[in-house]
């Protein structure tokens, strides 16, 4: 038998609209292996889309290397000229944390006040609104969390008590007005805890001299941070330590990067379970069609034309379900952040909550490679899965199934 002879037989088998058993758990086989590749297409897709987003939104903004210490301004200088000579350091900047409370009405809240230079600004300049090209002396920056909780807008006036050097009691606690001139909207954890000045007007906020308190480094490689880390770490006096993102929100790019391959694992077995149940839908079809099968063999068809047309029809149940399930999984995946976004409404609050999750939005990353190994793997399984009964209608009984008729 010619082989387009036995794939036309096997595709009419699988697209049998008769109202017979075969036909129908046929389509059933192949509604099944649909559902279960568009539900795994969609998920995928969210956790790939979360683990982009902590790429571009929090581990865009955050140095990937921190040198923390105590020295005077042409040492920090210095040091940031000798780390952008460094291979694999992409930018570094200056920076100047001061603790403080910041006070609106009634609404009292401790935060850091980060005063940034212009390198690091760069980085969350992105995501300000509206967009500043410079941060002025007296104006600052807050996260749209840490805005929220402390009732002020653009244009406000923020009240902030800023205490004295503990080593040195000449330094008085000081009240401060700043003008908020932007909000940082990242959509990440980060936005409730965030406030952001100029440098030097945060270094000299009490009169002291200018200086720094840290260096932000980027990498061109952002997995090299724990071995940038350690080459500081060698190389710097005592009086210096140094931080990477691994050790800051490390243990939350795992558990994004472990959620992933589990719900990998367990929608693949769902995939597994609907391929192998084209194992039981083919077996009662070889039953149903006993007479069709001797008729073919009665035709002159061999046992080999038999075995290979069931195993045909197993591989397009495989094909036209990993198929469909591709493009309905493709088409869920876009609609899963307007249905997040009805659900939120329906529910009067938000569905993510960035006190417990790293983004308060269901973030969308489709990749070829996903579907193409997903639609590969669907449809080798129900190849697969079609032995067994390929196997069984090539010895069924001529004479047998004839008389049965």
């Amino acid at each position: 038998m010619p082989w387009s002879e036995r794939i036309s037989f096997a595709l009419r088998q699988v697209l049998d609209r008769g109202r017979g058993l075969s036909g129908f758990l046929s389509r059933l086989s192949v509604v099944g292996l649909t559902l279960a590749v568009a539900i795994l297409l969609a998920v995928l897709s969210v956790m790939n889309g979360f683990e982009r987003e902590m790429r571009e939104r929090i581990l865009g903004v955050v140095p990937h290397v921190s040198i923390h210490g105590f020295a005077d301004l042409e040492a920090w200088n210095q040091l940031q000229a000798d780390a952008q000579r460094t291979e694999g350091i992409t930018g570094a900047g200056l920076f100047y944390e001061r603790d403080l409370l910041a006070v609106q009405g009634v609404r009292v809240t401790a935060a850091k006040m980060l005063g940034v230079t212009a390198p690091v600004w760069q980085r969350w300049e992105t995501w300000s609104k509206p967009s500043k090209l410079a941060l002025q002396a007296g104006e600052v920056v807050l996260g749209v969390g840490m805005a929220q909780r402390l009732g002020v807008e653009i244009g406000d006036k923020l009240s902030v008590i800023v205490p004295g050097d503990t080593f040195r009691f000449e330094t008085l606690p000081a009240t401060v007005a700043l003008h908020v001139v932007a909000l940082i909207d990242s959509g990440t954890e980060l936005d409730e805890a965030l406030m952001l000045a100029d440098f030097e007007y945060t270094a000299t906020l009490l009169g002291d001299e200018l200086t720094a308190t840290g260096l932000a480094l980027q990498l061109q490689q952002l997995f090299d941070a724990p071995e940038t880390r350690w080459h500081f770490a060698r190389t710097l006096p005592p009086s210096f330590y140094v931080t990477d993102w691994t050790l800051r929100h490390g243990n939350l790019y795992a558990a994004i990067r472990l959620s992933r391959d589990l719900v990998t694992l367990l929608l693949l077995s769902i995939i597994a379970v609907a391929a192998f149940n084209v194992v039981s839908s083919l077996v009662l079809v070889v039953i149903d069609r006993r007479g069709f099968i001797a008729m073919l063999q009665a035709m002159g068809a061999s046992r080999q034309d038999i075995l290979w047309i069931f195993l045909l029809q197993g591989l397009w149940i495989g094909v036209l379900g990993a198929s469909v399930g591709l493009v309905l999984g493709l088409g869920l995946a876009q609609l899963i952040p307007a249905l997040a976004s009805a659900l939120e409404w329906f529910m009067g609050g938000k569905l993510l909550n960035t006190d417990v999750y790293p983004l308060n939005f269901l973030p969308i990353g489709v990749r070829a490679g996903d579907a193409l190994w997903l639609w590969c793997a669907s449809v080798l399984l129900c190849l697969v899965a079609a032995i067994v009964p390929a196997r069984r209608a090539m010895h069924v009984p001529v004479a047998q199934a004839l008389a049965n008729q």
